[in-house]
């Protein structure tokens, strides 16, 4: 694809004052499961260049899944036109350059990013056969769990994914850069069952860039453990309790509100609560948040971003106080600061500032401790595996009432599941009141965080 690029690069150049190109190349296999029935599997091949162009600071974007050259021609006259008819914008520096800014800390070598394993899976005939093992091995998992007597357990829905893709950037200002990944997921709802007519559900998943890692058969044999242990639910007391947040829970909540509210570009239309809050404590002193787009294994690490610079490790919490937020070169010009490599985009879009590996971890060592341990000098409190209707929350303001699932109350000792719990809130408040991390830190999709014991959260019976 790079040599397609460069034509069009020299076909775009003297008709406009940038032009930068981005293409995109996939493979996906996946596989669904209805019940505890293997469907057949389904592969998918996408492709697809977007083409941004400068006129006068000016800017006109269009994009075209036909990748080859004359449609690839159209497509950079239709960024020109677009471009005429924009309006200026004060704030456009220039498309990322090789001798100034971001650029100049060169490009990392990503670790355990691709795997051979998934490439030849997706390349060759049996791969639908393996794949549809890999349910199975799901469905194994399920079965291999001992239920008590009288509960039953059944699959709804489960699925399987495996994908290769490639990325390509090339600009006018001298940036030429690709790279390529791997990724499978996998997931398994089911439902368990009493004698008594009541039903709990339980979900597990898991994601990452190397097949290796994952273990089909314990996914589904958490998704049974899950669903199992939350029957005979009891309701608790409305009131204030200390509430332990699982990674999947933290990851539901945060994704809507806190890690938008870190978007510089939300920051700066002032509809994030931390607009002129850098160098403040917006969080407990024992909580750090950084973002990693160079983590080994991390499910979003890449060499670059999608405008060609190269990812960083960027701090954007340290000991509680607000240092820094997602920059791409376009909002980094307006605050007068380089791109944190965070541009994020498809070849139908403009990129926009987001996150990578979004990572919370505590600043402070003996503020981790066993998962089991968190709640230990409590008299009563609540452990959250996660929640429901967290994409109804506030991005904002953070504030936030979501459905607990699969959830554990300890009250003096002892320990049983909740039903018909819900959980109102803030992240802000949240964050500050982060009193203990756990050992079990977990990648679910972008965040990656351990569980962590807020003192104090409104929960309603």
């Amino acid at each position: 694809m790079l040599d397609l690029l460069r034509t069009a690069l020299e076909f775009a150049a003297p008709r406009c004052d940038q032009v930068e190109l981005y293409g995109e190349r996939g493979t996906v296999l996946s596989i669904e499961l209805e019940r505890d029935a293997v469907k057949t599997g389904r592969y998918v091949k996408s492709s697809g260049i977007g083409v941004r162009v400068v006129i006068a600071y000016k800017i006109g974007f269009a994009h075209t899944t036909a990748v080859e050259p004359s449609a690839l021609e159209d497509c950079v006259i239709h960024a020109i036109k677009h471009a005429r008819v924009s309006e200026y914008d004060e704030h456009f520096r220039s498309l990322p350059s090789l001798q100034t800014g971001a650029l100049t800390r060169g490009y990392c070598r990503p670790e355990k990013t691709c795997d051979r394993t998934i490439i030849e899976l997706l390349s060759t005939e049996s791969g639908s056969e393996a794949a549809m093992s890999h349910c199975k091995e799901m469905l194994a998992g399920m079965s291999a769990y001992e239920l008590k007597q009288g509960i039953e357990c059944e699959p709804t829905e489960g699925s399987f994914a495996a994908g290769h893709d490639e990325i390509f950037i090339m600009n006018s200002e001298g940036v030429e850069i690709q790279d390529s990944g791997t990724y499978v997921s996998a997931g398994m709802s089911v439902v368990a069952r009493d004698g008594l007519g009541e039903e709990t559900s339980g979900y597990e998943s898991k994601v990452s860039r190397l097949l290796n890692e994952v273990d089909f058969g314990v996914i589904g044999t958490e998704a049974v453990r899950l669903a199992a242990e939350s029957l005979g639910g009891k309701t608790i007391q409305t009131k204030k309790l200390p509430v332990v947040f699982s990674p999947h829970a933290v990851q539901s909540i945060f994704a809507y509100t806190l890690i938008p509210q870190l978007s510089a570009e939300l920051v700066q239309r002032k509809q994030s609560p931390y607009h002129g809050r850098k160098g403040e404590t917006i969080a407990s002193e024992i909580l750090s948040i950084a973002d990693d787009g160079t983590m080994p294994l991390g499910v979003n690490t890449r060499k670059m971003d999608g405008e060609g610079v190269p990812t960083q490790v960027t701090t954007l919490v340290a000991n509680g106080v607000l240092t820094n937020f997602f920059y791409d070169t376009y909002t980094g010009a307006k605050d007068q600061v380089e791109s944190t490599g965070n541009a994020l985009r498809g070849f139908s879009s403009l990129p926009v500032p987001g996150p990578t590996n979004f990572i919370l971890k505590a600043a402070e060592g003996d503020a981790t401790v066993r998962r089991d341990e968190l709640l230990g000098d409590a008299t009563e409190g609540l452990f959250v595996h996660d929640v429901i209707g967290a994409h109804t929350a506030s991005r904002a303001s953070g504030d936030f009432s979501v459905v607990a699932q699969n959830a554990v109350a300890v009250t003096q000792g002892a320990s049983f599941p909740v039903k018909h719990a819900m959980i109102a809130g803030n992240s802000q408040e949240l964050l500050k009141h982060v009193e203990l991390l756990g050992d079990d830190t977990q990648q679910i999709y972008t965040v990656v965080s351990p569980s962590l014991l807020i003192s104090a959260v409104q929960v309603i019976g």
